[in-house]
């Protein structure tokens, strides 16, 4: 439980010591099985991220105790299959010693949030079988299944503007 603990989230654009750590993240989770991606690919595509603050592409990173736990990013035309859906919730990773804990709903609110003040309508993303019950939670509604790099994914969306 996280009563005694101090969570922040802060943009990566103030914090960009922190990408290596991200990227290995990323790496490690959905990169090394792929002989095509390096971990220094991983990092560049965390870098698209750094300067952003009041754009998208951008990402959010959550601390508990002043230690790195977690980010998600809002990301612009992610899946190159649906050129349509522009704006797109993604990367959301919790350090395996945080989860368990609700950060990773504290990370799609508050991509929710920055999302809805720089007037995104419709939020998507793409969710792993296991992950599906958790972004319904938050409002995200189905749309349909989808291949991502091998992996089969369901699409889903929420409104913003409500």
């Amino acid at each position: 439980m996280l009563i005694d603990q101090n969570i922040t989230i802060k943009y990566l654009a103030d914090v960009p010591e922190v990408s290596h750590a991200i990227a290995g993240w990323y790496y490690n989770e959905w990169g090394a099985y792929d002989e095509n991606i390096t971990f220094e690919y991983m990092h560049e595509i965390v870098l698209q991220k750094i300067g952003n603050k009041d754009q998208i592409p951008l990402s959010l990173v959550l601390f508990v105790d002043e230690k790195l736990a977690g980010v998600a990013e809002l990301k612009y035309r992610e899946n190159k299959n649906f050129p349509e859906y522009t704006h797109w919730l993604g990367g959301i990773f919790i350090a395996s010693t945080f989860r368990g804990l609700g950060l990773s709903s504290k990370l799609i609110q508050s991509a929710k949030t920055v999302a809805k003040a720089l007037d995104v309508q419709n939020l998507y993303l793409q969710a792993e079988p296991m992950n599906i019950a958790l972004y319904e939670k938050h409002g995200f509604k189905k749309l349909h299944t989808a291949d991502h790099v091998g992996i089969q994914t369901t699409i889903m969306v929420t409104n913003l503007s409500k």
